[in-house]
């Protein structure tokens, strides 16, 4: 985690109290620091969903140092990170996924069979050991020697047994039992913030097991408090169904996954005009079900489909239970929700795979309005939302939506004339708001361009340059506005949203800068 490597080099320059002090201009380096801490789970203190990794050390920052020292024994007060501080920041955060690990285990019930004397999963093995060694059990664990070697052997049979006699429960150290691993988990989970845990390492609902509760709010509005004993999501009621904007925004996700989606092919550059477009759309855990499309669903709000039409959120269900599915199951298949007509071999052509497909819910495929209606249950709702709180979920998310340029980019459906869309737009400026358009009315894509290429006065590609593009792109935007019998739904407004990511810096409208994977 490069955001993890820059507290590092900080602490090894001895520059920390000076980089990471209340109002300070380092914002790299603060951004670094509040990303970290929002993965150890500080987001209620850094009030992260407003604020985000902004660069900023104001009070939401000052209060998560803060709480974050209070936990690890320190009265620091957050205006300032000492060395001391940023390297109990750092330790904290190499020692989470072990902690989720183990707290995962134990929710399954599954310690004892795999934390023995003996055992051949060296990977948690060595994670308990790097867990014990955070407690106090090093001079046990002889870590000076052996650190966090993956063997339970005589080293690590001697720290479990001493902690078993520190928390006042029998066992002689050759199995970590449930009990003790219960108590490493209560021992260590106060150290971190309030969402430590991660949603992925809970064990996922048992199907009926939700509970329900209406709440009135101000005025007029309603809300529904829905709990699976270990998250609970307060949804507004509008009209027929219930939604949710979410909170887990796509540029935050990017900025603390960006390697690992360029590892899977992502390219930066489509990263960028990815992120240039989905501000108008919806955050990864935002959900839907009032409209006529039944259920919508993440950052290019994919529904279920209007009337008895095939709908854009299936095919994305299909890309996960393609690509993982235990991640499938977890949120959809457990509950009865399926994907139809949509195979594997689907993936081998493009990287799009399918644009739309059908649910079946129990056995049965859902076409009809009336049975798609059912897809308004609270109990949806809650299910949907909760995947977006999945990092794994999110990175499918990011893969479908920078897959939907494979839909018009270079297809021979979206030519104008002999041309191609990759021939006519080639800055990430440009293919921002044409992937904006496709996203809102996919029809109008090849029509705009047609009617611009005209009121531009430039028939041939060929020779373009920035600014022959930059004139393309004006009669363009001018042009869908109005365009169609259904123009675009806020056209102007959405295109000022593209337009702040080129201000900003985050993407170029040079003609040549769209780089593809």
């Amino acid at each position: 985690m490069r955001e993890r490597e820059t507290l590092e080099k900080l602490i090894d320059e001895g520059t920390v109290a000076e980089t990471l002090r209340k109002d300070s201009s380092a914002r790299h380096a603060i951004a670094a620091l509040q990303t970290v801490m929002h993965w150890l789970g500080f987001d209620r203190q850094l009030r992260w969903a407003e604020f985000g990794a902004d660069g900023g050390y104001g009070p939401a920052t000052v209060a998560a140092v803060a709480e974050f020292a209070r936990r690890n024994g320190s009265t620091a007060k957050g205006e300032r990170v000492t060395s001391v501080l940023a390297s109990k920041i750092v330790a904290r955060y190499d020692s989470l996924e072990e902690l989720k690990q183990l707290a995962e285990d134990v929710a399954d019930d599954r310690v004892e069979g795999r934390y023995r004397v003996g055992s051949g999963d060296r990977i948690r093995v060595a994670a308990l050991q790097t867990l014990l060694n955070g407690l106090g059990f090093g001079a046990e664990l002889n870590w000076a020697k052996w650190g966090a070697d993956g063997g339970y052997g005589r080293s690590t049979r001697a720290a479990v047994a001493a902690f078993a006699v520190d928390e006042g429960l029998g066992g002689d150290g050759t199995t970590l039992t449930l009990p003790l691993g219960q108590r490493i988990v209560a021992e260590l989970g106060p150290f971190y913030g309030d969402n430590w845990h991660d949603l992925e390492h809970e064990a996922a609902p048992a199907p009926g097991s939700l509970t329900v509760k209406s709440v009135a709010g101000r005025g007029t509005r309603q809300y529904l408090d829905v709990s699976d004993g270990f998250r609970r999501k307060r949804f507004q009621k509008f009209r027929r169904g219930l939604f949710t904007m979410g909170d887990q925004k796509p540029l935050t996700f990017v900025q603390s996954h960006g390697d690992a989606l360029r590892e899977i092919g992502v390219t930066q550059s489509e990263l960028n005009v990815m992120l240039a477009v989905a501000e108008n759309e919806g955050n990864l855990d935002a959900v839907n079900t009032w409209d006529n499309a039944f259920l919508s669903f993440g950052l290019f709000q994919w529904t279920a489909g209007q009337d008895s039409a095939r709908g854009e959120l299936p095919a994305l269900l299909a890309r996960i239970k393609h690509e993982d599915r235990d991640l499938f199951d977890k949120y959809c298949g457990q509950h009865g929700l399926d994907v139809v007509d949509l195979t594997p071999a689907d993936w081998m052509t493009s990287k799009t795979g399918p644009l739309t497909g059908r649910f079946s819910l129990r056995g049965t495929t859902i076409k009809s309005p009336t049975d798609k209606a059912q897809l308004r249950e609270a109990a949806w709702a809650f299910y949907f939302w909760r995947a977006g709180q999945d990092s794994a979920v999110q990175a499918m998310e990011i893969k479908h939506a920078v897959g939907r340029l494979e839909q018009f980019y270079s297809s021979d459906r979206y030519k104008v004339g002999d041309h191609l869309v990759s021939d006519l737009i080639t800055s990430e400026y440009g293919v921002g708001l044409i992937l904006d358009n496709h996203v809102n009315r996919p029809a109008y894509v090849r029509q705009c361009l047609a009617k611009a290429i005209t009121r531009a006065g430039l028939p041939d590609p060929s020779g373009w340059g920035t600014e022959e593009e930059r004139k393309l792109i004006a009669a363009y935007l001018d042009i869908r506005v109005t365009h169609g019998r259904s123009p675009m739904t806020d056209a102007e407004k959405r295109a000022r949203v593209t337009k702040k990511y080129l201000d900003n810096g985050t993407i170029s409208d040079r003609r040549g800068s769209f780089e593809r994977s």
